[in-house]
């Protein structure tokens, strides 16, 4: 693995849950070589947030496309 290519990272994204914005805070690091990101740490906001994320399978994906868009379009500037 070069560890060189791995990137840690973290972001925040709101969410609209029963009419309230709520926030889910994602420390991760990608490895490249394996197209994989890793949940280090999530912070929520309440226990709503949590509880939607945790039991949502399709949401947690969703996190990821959005996070692996992210390091797309961040590559393409870099480049």
């Amino acid at each position: 693995m070069r560890t060189c290519d791995v990137t840690f990272g973290k972001l925040s994204l709101d969410f609209r849950i029963k009419g309230k914005k709520r926030t889910a805070f994602f420390h991760y690091k990608y490895d490249p070589d394996d197209d994989a990101i890793e949940y280090i740490n999530i912070e929520y906001s309440d226990q709503e947030i949590q509880l939607s994320i945790e039991n949502n399978t399709k949401m947690m994906e969703s996190v990821d496309i959005y996070i692996r868009n992210l390091l797309l379009k961040r590559n393409q500037f870099n480049h």
